[in-house]
């Protein structure tokens, strides 16, 4: 299994066990020109506030968590949590390292 998998797997299961709708969960794995993996979890919409937590401190731990298993494979992460509704809205990866290059252009 490649470091990108196993930490879905990590990630699918750290999420797993705080939601109470894990069969509309989902988690899109991404990577951008630099190397980086973008996870983007799409949950339930009563579901988003148990992983990010109060105050945020939930999905702190969670990223914190997921960054250090991937130092281990030396790659860099990113992480976004939210309803899938609202990732839809958002820029993907991709859209994201274009804009950016666009700017710097």
């Amino acid at each position: 299994m490649d470091a990108p998998e196993a930490l879905r797997e990590f990630l699918s299961y750290v999420v797993a066990n705080l939601i109470e709708h894990p069969q509309q969960a989902s988690i899109a794995i991404s990577h951008n020109a630099n190397g980086a993996v973008s996870f983007r979890v799409q949950l339930a919409p009563e579901d988003v506030r148990h992983v990010i937590g109060k105050n945020g401190l939930t999905i702190s731990s969670i990223r914190s968590l997921l960054n250090t298993a991937a130092e281990k494979h030396h790659i860099k992460v990113s992480l976004k949590v939210g309803a899938a509704r609202d990732l839809d809205a958002e820029e993907t990866a991709e859209q994201e390292q274009k804009r950016e290059e666009d700017a710097a252009a």
